[in-house]
């Protein structure tokens, strides 16, 4: 048996029996279509394309200014960065301190006859001596107590009539009292016969140094040290010549509601009381600073210094730990502290009885508001240094 071979069928054949087509023209023609769209959409948005690109390409157009313009303009941003400076300290809500443009320092006459003195000797008396100590203190005596002792158990006369003590002065007539004006009052002070150093003392600076920068032009080889809880300006103030402390002297450590001058309070000095942090008297002069002996004392805190008077008196804390004040101004101010004026009523008829420092320069600025002088005639440093 013979078998018969068919013929193998062609490309073409194997894909019309598979039933596949050839492209089509429809085919042909959708493409063409999304060809021919594109290239509409190139077209038409390349020119908006192009202006964009020109835009950004752009170089802007510099305005000229004119010259008066600019030089307004110029002192704005001068003033404006003035503005943006930040103050030394913060004023709060009112006009702090001004400082004055620095000048030269031009020292007082006798700042250079002090630095001509012998080296102080402490240890014996100068023969003779220049004031009669004992005759000074009788003179004091006889004629201030006899006025006093009308007020004696009376507080209003005593802190209302003081001032009819003045006459008495005459018994400070050799002493060689000098002024050292400060600002808005006048502090006095007794220079030294001797060359040593010295030391000031300042409670209570109330943003008013210039007594004190009179007496460091004055009195060489003298340090300073003053304490007011109002730090600012009285902290730039005082450390230009001397040390600062920021807080209150008063009795006992703690806080106390002080009158005090804010510094926001420049042009009306408008004094406000506030709690502030307060410092032992005799704790302040011996344990922080280390003092035994005081030259030169100002005690002017508005009504605090009630709290630590009694401390003066013979027997008191400051004799307890051998602290010596030879010479210092007070003011007191029982107007803002009425309790104060039996505390100064008393203080009076004591420092009579204690006969250790005698007073002078007695000022009545206000009612309740007294400003004197107290020199050491007891202690023989201070005597020899002085008054001798």
């Amino acid at each position: 048996m013979t078998s018969e071979r068919k013929p193998v069928p062609s490309v073409t054949e194997r894909l019309l029996n598979s039933g596949s087509q050839l492209p089509s023209f429809r085919r042909n023609g959708i493409f063409y279509v999304l060809l021919a769209l594109f290239l509409y959409i190139i077209v038409v948005t390349r020119p908006q394309q192009t202006m964009v690109l020109s835009r950004m390409m752009e170089v802007p157009q510099i305005q000229r200014i004119p010259r008066n313009d600019y030089q307004e303009i110029s002192k704005v941003e001068v003033k404006s960065k003035k503005l943006e400076q930040k103050p030394d300290w913060d004023t709060l809500d009112g006009i702090g301190f001004e400082f004055e443009e620095n000048k030269p320092i031009v020292m007082d006459p006798r700042f250079y006859n002090m630095l001509k003195l012998p080296q102080c000797d402490l240890t014996k008396d100068k023969v003779p001596s220049k004031i009669n100590i004992k005759e000074a203190m009788n003179q004091f005596q006889q004629c201030v107590r006899p006025i006093v002792e009308r007020w004696r158990g009376d507080i209003k006369s005593m802190n209302t009539k003081f001032s009819e003590t003045r006459p008495c002065e005459a018994a400070f007539k050799d002493m060689d009292v000098i002024p050292m004006t400060n600002l808005h009052e006048t502090k006095w002070a007794i220079l030294p016969h001797c060359r040593e150093e010295n030391i000031m003392v300042t409670i209570g600076i109330g943003h008013d140094t210039y007594g004190e920068e009179r007496l460091n032009r004055t009195l060489p080889n003298t340090k300073f040290f003053g304490a007011d809880p109002i730090i600012e300006p009285n902290r730039q103030l005082y450390t230009a010549f001397g040390k600062y402390f920021p807080f209150a002297i008063g009795k006992k450590p703690g806080f106390t509601k002080f009158r005090v001058l804010p510094n926001q309070n420049q042009k009306t000095r408008k004094y406000e009381f506030q709690d502030v942090t307060t410092i032992p008297f005799t704790y302040f002069l011996w344990d922080i600073l280390g003092l035994k002996q005081i030259d030169i004392a100002w005690i002017d805190i508005e009504g605090g210094e009630f709290e630590f008077l009694d401390q003066f008196y013979r027997g008191g804390p400051m004799d307890e730990k051998g602290i010596v004040i030879c010479q210092f101004n007070l003011e007191v101010h029982s107007k803002f502290n009425p309790p104060g004026a039996q505390v100064f009523h008393d203080f009076v008829f004591r420092t009579l009885d204690d006969k250790r420092y005698i007073f002078t320069k007695v000022l009545n600025t206000d009612v309740g508001i007294h400003r004197m002088f107290f020199v050491n005639v007891e202690d023989e440093k201070c005597v020899r240094k002085f008054l001798q």
